[in-house]
């Protein structure tokens, strides 16, 4: 069996949404899913395992070694309950990512979602001061309400991986899907990025949730990219001088 899902819970859940975000450029997804569980102490449901994942062990802070894996954990909400759904690294190639995402969708749907978001990253090479916040989604419907709540829509290009490939399954199995991708340079790890995306997220899916903590891990992941975007300019200073002096 390629894949295993250890449940750990059965609730009976209210009207609720599947939240996505696995590793990806910039970490956008993943630090955003991980400030979700942390933060909405959300409880475990689920734990996968798969053949898919790389052929490693983690070394987790306390010095332990543990077998790369996914989890499902849910939180009881006011508007509605969520199942948020994070691991620590993709499958290695496309058939498992299939697999995994239609595996994970009718996990949930056995929980009577109906509704599916996933986060992920709009790479353009560039450090910005503001991430904007981009969307698409599976129907008009749904797409409207993301742009009503901030986000530029999606009109070309793709979405790797399984964050971009869960919405389209979904829509598949009668769900409803919607990507919402906050801008990063890519080169770095993107707090600021992440903040970007749930700030927007929590407008449209009406979520408490105080993001201050992580507005000031943004804050720090500045001085970060400040050294290196000051090291690209020199960089392509050098280049343009280097040129100039071969011509």
């Amino acid at each position: 069996m390629t894949i295993q899902i250890k449940v750990w819970d059965r609730p009976v859940l209210k009207e609720p949404i599947l939240i996505c975000g696995l590793p990806g450029s910039g970490y956008v997804a993943k630090i955003a899913l991980d400030f979700l569980v942390s933060e909405l102490k959300s409880i475990p449901l689920a734990t996968i395992y798969s053949y898919s994942f790389p052929p490693q062990v983690l070394i987790r802070p306390d010095g332990s070694a543990e077998l790369s894996k996914h989890e499902i954990s849910y939180v009881r909400g006011q508007n509605g309950d969520l199942l948020l759904y994070t691991g620590d690294a993709q499958p290695i190639n496309p058939q498992a990512e299939y697999e995994l995402s239609n595996k994970v969708l009718d996990f949930a749907a056995e929980f009577g979602v109906k509704r599916v978001f996933t986060l992920a990253a709009y790479i353009t090479g560039q450090f910005v001061k503001s991430p904007r916040v981009f969307g698409t989604a599976t129907n008009q419907d749904l797409l409207r309400l993301l742009v009503q709540n901030g986000a530029l829509v999606m009109s070309e290009g793709t979405i790797t991986g399984m964050n971009g490939l869960i919405i389209g399954l979904a829509a598949l199995k009668g769900m409803e899907g919607a990507c919402l991708l906050g801008e990063t340079s890519g080169y770095v790890m993107d707090p600021k990025a992440s903040h970007a995306v749930l700030s927007l997220l929590k407008k449209v899916i009406k979520l408490d949730i105080d993001l201050t903590p992580l507005e000031e891990r943004a804050k720090q992941g500045e001085v970060l990219r400040s050294i290196l975007e000051s090291m690209k300019k020199a960089t392509e200073t050098q280049s343009e001088k280097d040129l100039g002096y071969i011509s």
